[in-house]
């Protein structure tokens, strides 16, 4: 798989999951009323956004030090 494909299909997987993360977020205030789904749907929708910001961001080069 080259760079620019991975990089593609991270980025629409990334938005995929902000967007389903937002929709579950919405439903949490419309379904708040019974006790413990809307918070399973808050806390799934959370999770959803952060593995969609993790997915677009970059990932950090480590640096390797030589030991001489």
């Amino acid at each position: 798989m080259t760079e620019e494909t991975r990089s593609t299909r991270r980025l629409v997987l990334g938005m995929l999951s902000i967007a389903l993360g937002i929709v579950s977020l919405v439903g949490f205030f419309s379904i708040t009323y019974i006790a413990g789904i809307g918070f399973l749907g808050g806390f799934y929708g959370l999770i959803l956004i952060a593995l969609g910001v993790g997915l677009i961001l970059p990932k950090k080069e480590q640096k390797k030090e030589e030991i001489p």
